[in-house]
């Protein structure tokens, strides 16, 4: 199997979501709630985008940022 976005709009509360599955079938990554189909899939294209460039923090040990904007 392969490493794929799914996405769905969901029938309890009508937002649409999606995850990003591993190449095992594990979801690796779950988004929140987007009200239309248009902004869960920018979502999808925003994770595509930028995870190559996001930077790795701990939130809760002090870093400094700065030299990364």
């Amino acid at each position: 199997m392969s490493i794929r976005f799914e996405y769905w709009q969901s029938e309890v509360d009508g937002q649409w979501y999606f995850h990003l599955i591993g190449a095992n079938g594990g979801v690796i990554v779950q988004s929140a709630g987007y009200l239309t189909e248009d902004e869960c899939l920018n979502g999808i294209e925003m994770v595509k985008r930028y995870s190559d460039i996001a930077i790795v923090v701990q939130p809760d040990v002090d870093v400094d940022l700065s030299m990364y904007t």
